[in-house]
């Protein structure tokens, strides 16, 4: 799951933004939410402080009580977070913000002009790649502590009470539910079966009469159901191959 914050005073321009992010998450099939805020206040203070995994944030340069780079400054330092990709949206370019980019590792300042759209869009494939490769889960199981990448994770899967994690180095285990599991992954993680998840990235093909998903790294498995098929096949068609 990608969630992304928007906060922006100009309710026509937050819209503009929402449908910018529901336009491309669909088209590339990730699951994502959407946190909406028209000011600093304590609800957007209290989303901060929690640290969510997988947070995007596109942040209005000018807001009625502060300003962007307030947001990103507390981002960055409240909980030492300086994974989570930054926008500052601005209507005149932000050239006296310029030095807080590097400052705050700030992913961007977009012009509020006629391409927004596509240069969004662009800043946005820039997201994912940064969540891909920064993000790792991290759990803990009979007192050791886990940290694994999200891309060395091929499928997740409920095993009796117990969940198994398949990697490309083994399996680990977890006492959690494959719900509380796919809230803290990015979208790219699908429900394949009752009880699995499975990473998209990380499938070589698809045999869809045996239902069986082969990984780039050898791993394989009966994975998918009949009732997930579709769904299956509608987020994986641009990396799974029948044959």
């Amino acid at each position: 799951m990608v969630n992304f914050v928007i906060i922006d005073d100009n309710i026509m321009h937050r819209k503009r933004v929402y449908n910018i992010i529901c336009t491309y998450m669909m088209d590339n099939n990730v699951d994502f939410k959407i946190y909406e805020f028209n000011d600093i206040d304590d609800k957007i203070n209290d989303y901060i402080d929690k640290n969510i995994k997988n947070s995007i944030y596109i942040l209005d340069l000018e807001l009625p009580s502060h300003d962007g780079i307030d947001v990103a400054t507390r981002v960055r330092n409240k909980n030492n977070d300086w994974v989570s990709p930054i926008i500052i949206l601005t209507a005149h370019g932000g050239a006296y913000y310029k030095s807080y980019k590097e400052r705050l590792q700030l992913l961007d300042f977009v012009c509020k002009s006629e391409d927004f759209d596509s240069i969004l869009k662009i800043n946005f494939d820039i997201c994912m790649r940064i969540l891909d490769q920064m993000g790792s889960y991290k759990f803990t199981y009979k007192n050791i502590g886990y940290k694994i990448p999200y891309l060395d994770i091929d499928y997740i899967q409920r095993d009796d009470r117990r969940t198994k994690i398949v990697t490309r180095t083994g399996e680990l285990y977890q006492n959690i539910s494959i719900n509380d599991i796919k809230k803290e992954l990015p979208g790219y993680f699908a429900l394949s079966l009752k009880g699995t998840l499975i990473n998209k990235k990380n499938i070589f093909k698809i045999d869809w009469n045996k239902c069986i998903v082969y990984f780039r790294d050898g791993n394989s498995g009966y994975l998918i159901s009949k009732k997930h098929k579709k769904g299956v096949w509608r987020i994986c068609f641009r990396v799974a191959m029948q044959f």
